[in-house]
């Protein structure tokens, strides 16, 4: 089934037209802030108002300040897939978008001694503006936020391993976007 979807949207994107700044490729800076995420969002425009985003953002740190009894993290590996609408024009000025995403986490320590890990499935609702730099590099900003079901299991320290909770609730979480384009 996976496998299909692929080869569909594959198929989907080789008939599109190509012409000048129809593809992006870009990185989220306050993903890098948070603990150093590494991510990475391909764009596609299919007309003159709309584009196709997908992405996926990959944390794999932790850190042990000074003592070997306290760690914190916000490891974690997203990925998602989504539309913005552009007012305007594609890659220039204001856009609303929405997505979904799927994220497997383990975070905490950070704020409080509990860490919680878990995965997490849903959307989200996003709008911002798009500033051109030059003819191929766009500064994006953005703001939103996404939700919807999380199974989680909550731990009393970060490497204990005591069960305090676990199970499954929705969950609604801001969002903010500085990210850097490139446009071709």
């Amino acid at each position: 089934m996976r496998n299909r979807l692929i080869l569909l949207v594959s198929l989907c994107l080789l008939t599109l037209p190509c012409r000048a700044q129809r593809f992006s490729v870009g990185t989220n800076a306050t993903d890098w802030m948070s603990l150093g995420t590494i991510n990475a969002e391909a764009s596609v425009a299919v007309s003159q108002h709309v584009s196709l985003h997908v992405g996926a953002e990959l944390n794999p740190w932790t850190w042990r300040p000074e003592s070997q009894d306290t760690q914190f993290q916000a490891r974690h590996m997203s990925y998602w897939g989504g539309v913005r609408w552009w007012p305007w024009h594609v890659y220039s000025g204001w856009w609303a978008g929405a997505d979904g995403r799927y994220s497997i986490y383990n975070e905490g320590g950070i704020f409080r001694r509990e860490t919680e890990e878990g995965r997490a499935w849903g959307g989200g609702l996003y709008g911002g503006y798009s500033i051109m730099l030059s003819e191929s590099w766009n500064l994006d900003l953005g703001l939103g936020a996404w939700g919807g079901w999380k199974e989680y299991t909550t731990y009393a320290c970060p490497r204990c391993g005591v069960i305090k909770d676990e199970g499954a609730k929705v969950f609604v979480v801001p969002d903010a976007r500085i990210a850097i384009q490139l446009i071709f």
